[in-house]
């Protein structure tokens, strides 16, 4: 032990055996300080492999600094006991390893919980059963809502997330991660391969129960429904620390369990994905020094104080800190959205071609005149619209895709560029504008196909061209009334769709314009929509689709933005 900054030597206890309510045994490696014990506990799960060098060195960095730190494999993952499946058991199974810990000799049975996505996961579910030895949480990067926000966002079903969660879930974290995986289980033949029921068998030759599942159930029914945050947002009992970041697939799930739950929180959202290793450069954007940090110092702020019941101040401080791009800096609020914000619609507007950068699509606050005439593009499935950056989380998952699927504020001018893109760009800004908030899009279409996809992307573009990906949003035309039912499209009748975008915290500089896109597709991040109506699962046939997108007096096509006084 060094005693200035209480930094102790470390013993690790290899496989812990952690039994479970129906006889199976976890494993877990416990982290230990050298000194007086005992200590309080930070406890996470993972189905990654508890011995890799990040779930080590982070048992090592909260031991140093006077907790046990333990890291258990969930069930039926690695040296655990058991048939892992996903999400079900997870909370009972969490509780019977908080019984375990807070009766250990070396636990002083005050215990936190720590973890990221599938960490987080557990978590939430673990929440829901109140146990009192848990005195805090911080389940970070992760969603609410496992239909709408994980698998099948905006009721699009996520390929890239769903098939790389099946296949590291039910093989290995290296099969898909390494770079072989461009050849094997991440390649064109796999990604493209119909029916989607099959790719599982395609990828690896057998048949996965989970991927299965997903592609069963394509609305928001039962199985959806019983893993529901919002019921357990009404049994937390305990103080939230919640990290994302504004190009992961979470920022809106951070900021609606915020809102959802009466208890002692904090939330920090930086200009960060899903990876714990932040950086203040991503997607080709420096965001400044600001941008730098360290989660870790905040989250020992956090268990200072709720575990050792220290004064770390962090409490005084303001709930949410969030980073404002543009303007490169943090800002502290107590609500969500910050008081004070306007939401302020800006239309789409255009002579009837707006397709690609080079058209004739505009964007203002001025509402469309009765006689606008409507933009149209063809959307074709074997000539898919490719994502580029964008709000996701799967970064480990598919960087060494055959087609790479980065997230973040990547230069969009590839697809602007295509025919089968609307662009609506704005006036040079005569002063900055800073939007904060959640944002919605309401688009009037019509297409020619019983059943299509929307995207909306927000980008920012500055004096040079340069058109940085903000935020987006997605819907199936199939469930534009809601995602517990599935309704397929008249055949050129004009449908209202209300997009729930990701929210953001972006200043627009002077000078620069707002811009908006249309298309209907973004892959491999989302499973192509085949335009039949047929079956998202079974179905093998391709149709290319008309698309009409309307902005008159009738039709006041919008994006809908959090504008924040000056």
């Amino acid at each position: 032990m060094t005693k200035g900054n209480a930094m102790y030597d470390v013993r690790v206890l290899h496989d812990q055996r952690v039994p479970l309510s129906d006889r199976v045994k976890a494993s877990a490696d416990v982290y230990l300080p050298l000194g007086q014990g005992p200590w309080p506990v930070i406890y996470q799960w993972t189905p990654y492999e508890s011995t890799r060098e990040r779930f080590i060195e982070w048992g090592v960095w909260f031991a140093q600094r006077g907790y046990a730190a333990v890291v258990q494999d969930v069930r039926g993952r690695y040296e655990s006991d058991g048939h892992f499946l996903a999400w079900e058991r997870d909370g009972v199974e969490a509780v019977d390893a908080i019984e375990w810990a807070a009766s250990a000799s070396w636990s002083n049975g005050r215990i936190g919980t720590w973890g990221r996505s599938y960490g987080a996961i557990v978590q939430w579910q673990l929440a829901r059963h109140q146990h009192p030895a848990v005195r805090c949480l911080a389940p970070h990067v992760i969603c609410d809502d496992y239909y709408g926000d994980c698998h099948y966002a905006g009721g699009v079903f996520q390929l890239a997330l769903s098939l790389g969660a099946a296949l590291i879930w039910n093989a290995s974290l290296s099969l898909v991660t390494l770079p072989s995986a461009r050849h094997t289980v991440l390649t064109d033949r796999v990604l493209k391969h119909l029916p989607l029921i099959e790719m599982d068998e395609v990828a690896i030759g057998r048949e996965l129960a989970t991927w299965r599942t997903w592609l069963e159930h394509p609305t928001y029914d039962a199985y959806w429904q019983q893993f529901d945050h919002t019921a357990i947002f009404e049994r937390v009992n305990v103080p939230i620390f919640q990290q994302c970041g504004w190009f992961d697939a979470y920022p809106g799930s951070t900021m609606r369990a915020f809102s959802g739950m009466d208890v002692p929180q904090k939330v920090l959202m930086g200009p960060w994905s899903h990876e714990e290793e932040i950086s203040r450069h991503l997607g080709g954007v420096d965001f400044g020094p600001e941008a730098d940090g360290f989660i870790r110092a905040h989250e020992l702020r956090w268990y200072d104080h709720w575990l050792k019941e220290q004064d770390t101040g962090l409490m005084d401080e303001p709930a949410v800190s969030l980073f404002t791009m543009g303007a490169n800096r943090w800002r502290h609020d107590d609500e969500w959205p910050p008081p004070g914000t306007a939401f302020t619609p800006f239309y789409l507007h255009s002579g009837g071609r707006a397709n690609t950068s080079g058209g004739d699509g505009t964007l203002s606050a001025d509402a469309p005149s009765p006689g606008e005439p409507a933009d149209h593009y063809l959307s074709d499935p074997e000539d898919p619209v490719p994502t580029v950056g964008g709000n996701n989380s799967v970064a480990t998952m598919m960087a060494n895709s055959s087609v790479p699927v980065a997230p973040g504020p990547a230069d969009q001018a590839p697809i602007e560029r295509r025919d089968d893109v609307l662009v609506y760009t704005g006036d040079a800004l005569d002063r900055d504008l800073e939007v904060t908030g959640p944002i919605e899009m309401l688009l009037y279409a019509a297409s020619s196909a019983r059943d299509t996809d929307f995207f909306v992307r927000l980008a920012d573009v500055s004096p040079d061209g340069r058109s940085t990906f903000i935020a987006e949003g997605m819907v199936r035309a199939r469930h534009r009334g809601g995602f517990e039912a599935s309704e397929l499209l008249e055949p050129g009748e004009v449908a209202e769709y209300r997009i729930r975008c990701y929210p953001t915290s972006n200043v627009f500089r002077r000078g620069h314009q707002l811009r908006l896109t249309v298309s209907s597709s973004s892959f491999p991040r989302f499973a192509r929509n085949l335009q039949t109506g047929e079956s998202i699962a079974t179905g093998t046939r391709i149709e290319v689709a008309r698309q009409t997108v309307l902005h008159t007096d009738a039709y006041p096509s919008h994006i809908l933005l959090p504008v924040q006084p000056e």
